[in-house]
């Protein structure tokens, strides 16, 4: 029985500027997209800060610090998905957010939204990323319910793996609409 629901930060809650960042810059130069997930991973351990980040970013890019700040610097909520979990989920889910971070901007980007969530997972804070099992198992503790009871979503297949790897059920997520279907899916199922 699914008793929680965790949600990635970018990407899913809200929209995730290094994606169209790269998307608009190096959309198939594989190099420079696995150069990003790295410099990623290094933000998100807290091994860089975000100027450093966004100086690497500019470089990669071979644009300006300026031009990637228009896009590292936009991230707006999810309404939808936001108000779906606020109605629907909320008054019988445990809710949960779990990213990976570089920093706090949770805040910042869900603004009154923030309070809907039973708890938030950055992993800058706790020293590990996804796709790390410690991760997910860290998120599902602080919730209270067990790996087999959670259902995670993110945008990136990778960190979708890595969930299912821990022992949790996943959905890829695409659109809010393509994510509500499957979940609806899985939460009558179970």
């Amino acid at each position: 029985m699914i008793k929680a629901i965790i949600f990635d930060l970018f990407g899913v809650l809200a929209n995730e500027g290094t994606v169209s960042f790269s998307r608009a810059f190096y959309p198939k130069d594989e190099i420079k997209l696995g150069q990003t997930q790295k410099l990623q991973d290094r933000l998100n351990l807290g091994q860089m800060n975000i100027d450093e980040y966004k100086d690497q970013l500019a470089s990669l890019g071979g644009t300006d610090r300026k031009t990637v700040d228009s896009y590292i610097d936009y991230h707006q909520p999810n309404l939808p998905l936001l108000e779906y979990i606020k109605t629907a989920l909320k008054p019988k889910y445990k809710v949960g957010i779990l990213s990976n971070s570089g920093d706090d901007w949770t805040k910042e980007i869900l603004g009154e939204h923030l309070s809907i969530f039973d708890t938030v997972v950055l992993s800058y804070r706790v020293g590990l990323i996804k796709p790390d099992a410690r991760i997910y198992e860290l998120a599902v503790q602080r919730l209270g319910v067990q790996l087999p009871e959670a259902v995670f979503t993110d945008d990136k297949a990778r960190y979708c793996e890595g969930a299912m790897n821990a022992g949790m059920l996943a959905i890829e997520y695409e659109n809010y609409e393509q994510f509500k279907d499957e979940l609806e899916k899985i939460l009558t199922s179970s």
